[in-house]
C-alpha cells in the first residue's frame, strides 16, 4: 500500500508539474503570440505612415556621388515657395518612357543613344519629386497613343506633340481674364547630346547629361511669372496677319499686345519694349523712321526691342531699307531655294530648315533663341545679310543660318521641282535670323536696344508654331530675349550618370577593411548572437 500511495503521489506529483508547465507555456506562448501580433501592427502601421509620407515626401536618400537623383536646395527652395498651381503632363506612360520606347524616339529621330541605360529613369525619378515639394505642382503621364490624347492636342490648336514631349501649364488671372500659358519641353532640351567625334561616319550622338532640372524649372517660372512685357504690333503700311498670329501666341507668355494702325506714327510710347513690323505694304514716311529711332534710344536709357520679318512679297521700301542698314541690316531681292531635299519640309523647296550659328564652340546668352541641338523652319525667304559686323556702338551677329548651301532664285515659277542651279548662281549658306544690338555704358551700366531681322515671316507663323514646335520656342525667346524679360536667373548644373561605383574615391585599404566587415565580420556576430540566444533559453 506504502508503495502504491508513493506511486500515487509521483504520479500526482507529475501531473502537477505538466499543468503547471502547460500553464507557464500557454502563458509564455500567449505573450509571445501577443508580442509578435502587437510588432506586426506596429510593422504594418509604419508601413502605411511611409506609403503616406512617400506620396507627399522626398524620402529617397541620393548615394551617388554628383547627387545624380537629386534635386539642388536652390531649386527646392523655388518650389516649395511656389503660390499658382502648375500641372505638368508627360506625353508618355509612365512605363513608355523608361522601358525603352523614349529609347527608339532617340535613335529615330534624334540619332542619339542612351549607353548607361540610365537616363530616361533618372528623368522621371527627377521629375516625381516636383511634386512631393509642393502641393501646387501636379504630375500626370497621357499615352500619346491613348484617343483621349486628341484632347490634349486640342488645346494646342493641332500642335504635333512628340512622345516624352512635356508640358508645363498654368491657368491664372491676368488683368481680370483666365488664360492658359504653357511651354512645351521637347527631348533636346533635355538631354545633351555629345558627339566623340564620329558622328559624321554614321555613329549616334551619346546621350551625356541631363538639363530636365533647369527647363523644367525655368518653364515652371515662365508660366507663373506675374512679369507681363508690353508689345506693340505696327499695322500701319503693313499686312501683319502672321504678326497678329504671333501676338496671340505671346499672349500665352507675359506679353500684353496692343496695335497702331491710326495712320502716321508721330511717336511710339516709352511703356512698350518690343515693337513688331510685319511684312511691309508700303514704305514707311522719314518722320516715322525717325520716331522708331528716338525710341529705340529711349532718352539714352535703350533697354528696347524691334523685331522686323521681312514678306517676298513687300515693294521697294527705301527708307525703311535705309533704317535697316544703319543697323547692319540688308536684304536682297528674291527669294531662297533648297536643291538638297533633306533640308526643306514637306516637299517645298522654299520652306527651309535653319539651325544655330556657329560660335565656335563656346556657349553664348544667343543661345536661349535657337540653340545648338535645335532647329526651325521659314518659307518665303528673302535674302538676308550683314552689312557690318561693328560700327559705332552698333554690333549686328547672325543667329541662324540655313543647315545647308542654297541660292537665291527671282521667282519660284521659273523653276521646276527637279531643278539644279548651274554655275551662275551662288551656293552659301544664307543668315535666317540676324540681331544688330546697340550698348552704350551709362553711369557704368551697359544698356542696350536691339532690332532682329527675319528672313521672312513665316518663322512666326501659326502654322510653322503648331507644327514644328522649335519654332515657337524660339520665337518666344526671341521676343523676351529683346525685350528684357528672359533673364530668369534659373540655371542648375546638368545632371550627369557617371561613377556608378565608390571605386573612383574607395582606396584599396578601405575597401578590404570593408569586405572583411561584410564577409566575415556581420556573419560571425550574427552566429554568436545566435549561439547565446539558445544558450541562454535552453537554461530556463
Amino acid at each position: 500500500m506504502k508503495i502504491f500511495k508513493n506511486l500515487k503521489t509521483r504520479v500526482s506529483d507529475t501531473v502537477k508539474k505538466e499543468k503547471l508547465f502547460n500553464k507557464n507555456a500557454l502563458k509564455h506562448g500567449g505573450v509571445a503570440v501577443a508580442f509578435t501580433a502587437i510588432v506586426l501592427a506596429v510593422l504594418v502601421g509604419v508601413n502605411l505612415v511611409f506609403g503616406f509620407l512617400a506620396q507627399r515626401t522626398n524620402l529617397n536618400i541620393d548615394i551617388s556621388l554628383q547627387g545624380a537623383n537629386t534635386l539642388s536646395k536652390e531649386n527646392i527652395d523655388f518650389i516649395e515657395g511656389l503660390e499658382k498651381e502648375v500641372t505638368i503632363t508627360v506625353c508618355s506612360s509612365e512605363e513608355d518612357y523608361t522601358n525603352g520606347q523614349l529609347g527608339y524616339i532617340a535613335q529615330q529621330y534624334f540619332n542619339a543613344v542612351d549607353q548607361t541605360g540610365e537616363y530616361f529613369e533618372q528623368t522621371i525619378n527627377l521629375l516625381k519629386l516636383y511634386d512631393k515639394y509642393s502641393d501646387n505642382i501636379t504630375i500626370r503621364f497621357v499615352d500619346p497613343y491613348d484617343p483621349s490624347f486628341a484632347e490634349i492636342e486640342k488645346e494646342y490648336s493641332g500642335s504635333i506633340l512628340d512622345l516624352g514631349d512635356i508640358i508645363v501649364e498654368c491657368y491664372q488671372n491676368v488683368d481680370g481674364q483666365y488664360v492658359n500659358r504653357s511651354s512645351i519641353i521637347a527631348f533636346d532640351d533635355i538631354y545633351y547630346l555629345k558627339d566623340d567625334g564620329y558622328v559624321q561616319y554614321g555613329n549616334p550622338y551619346t546621350i551625356s547629361g541631363n538639363n530636365i532640372e533647369t527647363v523644367l524649372t525655368s518653364a515652371i517660372y515662365k508660366v507663373t511669372s506675374a512679369e507681363t512685357k508690353q508689345a506693340l504690333i505696327i499695322e500701319t503700311h503693313c499686312d501683319p496677319h502672321v504678326a497678329t498670329e504671333y501676338g496671340d501666341m505671346l499672349k500665352l507668355n507675359n506679353f500684353d499686345i496692343a496695335t497702331y494702325s491710326a495712320g502716321a506714327i508721330n511717336e511710339i510710347g516709352e511703356e512698350y519694349e518690343l515693337v513688331i513690323i510685319d511684312a511691309p505694304t508700303e514704305d514707311f514716311l522719314a518722320f516715322e523712321i525717325d520716331a522708331i529711332e528716338e525710341w529705340l534710344y529711349n532718352g539714352g536709357i535703350r533697354g528696347k526691342g524691334l523685331m522686323y520679318m521681312a514678306s517676298a512679297s513687300s515693294p521697294a521700301t527705301p527708307n525703311l531699307d535705309a533704317f535697316l542698314e544703319s543697323w547692319g541690316i540688308t536684304y536682297g531681292d528674291g527669294v531662297l531655294y533648297e536643291t538638297n531635299t533633306e533640308y526643306i519640309a514637306f516637299g517645298d523647296n522654299t520652306s527651309l530648315f535653319f539651325e544655330a550659328a556657329e560660335t565656335n564652340g563656346e556657349e553664348n546668352e544667343y543661345d536661349k533663341i535657337v540653340n545648338a541641338n535645335q532647329g526651325l523652319v521659314s518659307g518665303g525667304n528673302r535674302p538676308l545679310y550683314q552689312a557690318f559686323e561693328e560700327e559705332g556702338l552698333r554690333e549686328t551677329k547672325p543667329i541662324a543660318l540655313t543647315a545647308t548651301d542654297s541660292v537665291v532664285i527671282a521667282e519660284l515659277s521659273n523653276v521646276g521641282t527637279d531643278w539644279k542651279p548651274d554655275g551662275s548662281f551662288e551656293q552659301q549658306k544664307h543668315i535666317g535670323i540676324l540681331l544688330s544690338e546697340e550698348t552704350e555704358p551709362v553711369d557704368n551700366i551697359y544698356r542696350t536696344s536691339y532690332v532682329m531681322a527675319f528672313s521672312g515671316e513665316d518663322f512666326a507663323s501659326s502654322y510653322w508654331s503648331s507644327t514644328y514646335t522649335l519654332n515657337r520656342e524660339s520665337m518666344i525667346s526671341a521676343a523676351k530675349f529683346i525685350s528684357g524679360a528672359e533673364d530668369d536667373g534659373i540655371t542648375f548644373a546638368m545632371k550627369q550618370m557617371e561613377s556608378k561605383t565608390f571605386a573612383d574615391v574607395v582606396d584599396e585599404k578601405a575597401a578590404n577593411t570593408m569586405k572583411a566587415i561584410f564577409k566575415w565580420g556581420l556573419p560571425v556576430l550574427l552566429i554568436a548572437l545566435g549561439v547565446t540566444v539558445f544558450v541562454r533559453r535552453a537554461r530556463r
